[in-house]
């Protein structure tokens, strides 16, 4: 796909908004899971250097087939992909409807448009001030780390090369975490209250199901464990929630230690305890549907939660396009804006 947004003639400023990505068909899942788990704040342990390249291979071949079952249940491809983009769209006319000159570009970390490609058409432009903003609410560095060595290794290796464009006064802004932002919490308390209106509030338990992480990178001083308990904290703040609730992780992979409990543990331990009970599962770390919201847990631990006598399983969607959502990214560049003294009503004058 090509980077879509709509483009105003004066603007001064690019937003580059960046999610992992995903395959765009059946036969790109293998190279997919290769150069994600090539990226060397994926796997990292003591000594991984030696052995990335190798366990990336191994893993990709192990897990293909698997994984392409998991994608093909869900259209074949991975919905992340088309949502980015109409979430770019939406941030786009927000941007418009204020009337800032701010330009939406999209770039992926592990699928076309890479981070790279998004990061060489701005750099074509004319563009003052480029705020990256990855659209991963908390912190990792399997994450937004990530994203912060391709930009800053693109920058450094674009500003030495002689045949590369002059433009190299533009200014860079990175926003490195923004769960605490209150619309984004605002999103996650209507769609828990809508899916809790549907459930017996007498026998419900909220799971906050989150990507899981090695647990070495949290050792390391990772603050992302940290980032989804706050994260959870003030959800449940929000919806004044006095019931049981958990914090667990899902879609851990590869041979080293990943943060728990799993989710499908937590399930298991409510059945124990108690089976006549709801269980109702928020996908806590993620803004767009993918396989890990549709198939894992809406298919694989709904089946789990069945097979073991829960009273109803239910899970709330994916942000997506949701309207609180599009209102925290466009606070957080706005946000950053101001606090690099660029005041938004200079950006009017420009109009």
């Amino acid at each position: 796909m090509e980077n879509k947004r709509f483009i105003q003639k004066q603007s001064k400023i690019a937003v580059l908004l960046v999610n992992f990505g995903g395959p765009d068909s059946l036969y790109s899942v293998k190279p997919f899971l290769y150069k994600l788990f090539s990226d060397p704040t994926v796997l990292n342990f003591p000594f991984a250097f030696l052995y990335r390249k190798p366990l990336a291979w191994l893993i990709s071949n192990l897990r293909a087939k698997a994984s392409q079952k998991m994608y093909k249940k869900i259209g074949s491809m991975s919905p992340l992909i088309p949502i980015t983009y109409l979430q770019a769209e939406k941030l786009q006319s927000l941007f418009s409807k204020n009337d800032l000159p701010i330009d939406v570009f999209i770039g992926f970390r592990y699928c076309k448009p890479f981070i790279e490609s998004a990061l060489a058409e701005i750099s074509s432009g004319t563009y003052e001030r480029l705020i990256i903003l990855p659209l991963y609410p908390q912190y990792s560095y399997t994450t937004a780390g990530s994203v912060e060595l391709i930009v800053d290794k693109w920058f450094r290796d674009y500003r030495i090369d002689a045949n590369a464009s002059t433009h190299n006064d533009m200014k860079i802004h990175f926003i490195k975490e923004w769960y605490k932002d209150e619309d984004y919490i605002e999103s996650y308390a209507n769609l828990i209250n809508n899916s809790l209106s549907n459930l017996d509030l007498r026998s419900t338990e909220i799971i906050f199901s989150a990507h899981s992480i090695p647990v070495f990178n949290i050792e390391n001083g990772d603050p992302y464990q940290e980032h989804i308990t706050e994260t959870a904290n003030l959800i449940i703040t929000k919806i004044s929630w006095k019931k049981r609730w958990h914090i667990a992780y899902q879609s851990k992979l590869g041979p080293v230690k990943w943060l728990e409990p799993g989710t499908d543990k937590v399930i298991e331990q409510i059945a124990q305890r108690n089976q006549n009970t709801n269980i109702l599962v928020v996908p806590i770390s993620f803004v767009c549907e993918h396989v890990e919201t549709i198939f894992e847990i809406g298919m694989l631990y709904k089946e789990i939660a069945n097979k073991l006598g829960i009273k109803r399983f239910a899970r709330v969607p994916a942000l997506n396009t949701d309207k609180y959502l599009i209102q925290a990214l466009y606070n957080q560049v706005v946000s950053c804006l101001e606090n690099n003294n660029v005041s938004v009503k200079e950006l009017l004058l420009l109009k």
